[in-house]
């Protein structure tokens, strides 16, 4: 696991955000929601060593994160479902853990709170049938197994396009003025996908 670590790089524009959150006094907010990310995206990263594929770097963005692989598309289906999954499945055992910990009093009932609901929205958000998000991927390789690969990855992005524009009409009525919207918004939107 430790062997990952060499992977990891770290946005510049990732410094700015956290300096923002300093001076906005929101740093506990940026720094819990960085570690989910950060753990999120270890989780691919560990699954995919453990299937000993060459990983590129684990990235941690202004807007999130991503584990870049160079096998996608050449392994089995099993071993690529697995990699997908690992990511949204450590949302799990850190809901348990914060859990723990604020039934044992060493988090206190906001901290948890916080904690938990900001990693069901990125767990949600990471299922979302939106390439390249968790939930697109999943989409593609479920079409894969039904169609040709480039008429799966064509009704994949059909869909992933047709999601995203469904989720930011959602989101812009709900919360037009919030700035992260307009960021995740900006990237799902002008992803190498579409």
């Amino acid at each position: 696991m430790l062997s990952l670590f060499r992977y990891i790089h770290i946005h510049p524009l990732l410094w700015a955000v956290i300096g923002l959150a300093v001076a906005t006094a929101r740093f506990q907010e940026v720094m819990m929601l960085l570690l989910i990310v950060f753990v999120h995206e270890m989780g691919h990263a560990w699954a995919a060593a453990r299937f000993s594929w060459r990983i590129k770097r684990i990235s941690l963005l202004p807007f999130g994160g991503v584990a870049e692989m160079d096998e996608h598309g050449n392994r089995p289906l099993k071993e690529e479902a697995a990699v997908i999954l690992a990511g949204p499945l450590q949302h799990v055992w850190l809901i348990a853990l914060s859990y723990i910990l604020y039934s044992m009093s060493v988090l206190d009932g906001a901290l948890f709170e916080l904690f938990f609901q900001y990693n069901i929205m990125i767990l949600i958000f990471n299922l979302l049938p939106i390439w390249p998000l968790d939930g697109g991927k999943l989409l593609f390789l479920y079409l894969s197994q039904k169609k040709a690969f480039p008429d799966a990855h064509k009704q994949a992005l059909r869909i992933s396009l047709g999601a995203a524009l469904i989720f930011a009409a959602v989101m812009l009525l709900a919360a037009p003025l919030n700035p992260n919207v307009w960021i995740v918004l900006g990237f799902l939107l002008f992803s190498p996908a579409f």
